[in-house]
């Protein structure tokens, strides 16, 4: 029982908190949004394009935080594959906007590729293991297919007969 009372409170604070945090980043967002509008305004814009341009893509990850803390307060917990996208599309954005330095956009581009390739490793390794999870089923089920008169065997099909009228 004291167990579920330190999980509820530890969910009521971690809520409160993402709802604190929402509140910052839409400050932050009007922000962005009010010198994003101040900007437009303004005769040369040439001179203004970097400032311009992290303005909006500060405005783009907004809605990626957006979607996230969404997810959290949908599902009670935010995937990790989630937080690999946003840290690569917030890489891709930041070598859009400063791209002068070649050594930075060379250490950027390998931090871009080594991002991509942790997150292929981590969806295959997690399709490895639901595989590996699932693979004793199968077996199982192969088996009773192939000896239909083994009592393991009709012990089996009732078991799949009862999963297969859960779904």
């Amino acid at each position: 029982m004291n167990n579920k009372h330190l999980e509820k409170s530890y969910n009521v604070v971690l809520g409160i908190g993402m709802l604190v945090l929402g509140i910052i980043m839409f400050g932050f967002f009007l922000k962005d949004v009010w010198q994003l509008a101040q900007l437009l305004w303004q005769v040369n814009l040439t001179d203004n394009f970097y400032n311009i341009t992290r303005l909006i893509l500060e405005t783009f990850l907004f809605f990626e935080f957006v979607v996230l803390t969404q997810e959290y307060f949908l599902k009670n917990h935010i995937s990790l594959e989630n937080f690999m996208y946003i840290g690569i599309t917030a890489m891709l954005r930041n070598l859009l906007v400063y791209h002068d330095d070649t050594l930075g956009i060379l250490i950027q581009s390998v931090a871009i590729g080594l991002m991509i390739i942790v997150l292929i490793v981590y969806r295959w390794s997690r399709r490895h293991l639901a595989d590996l999870e699932h693979q004793e089923e199968r077996t199982e089920f192969i088996f009773a297919e192939e000896h239909p008169n083994t009592e393991m065997t009709k012990n089996n099909h009732s078991v799949m007969d009862t999963a297969k009228n859960r779904k």
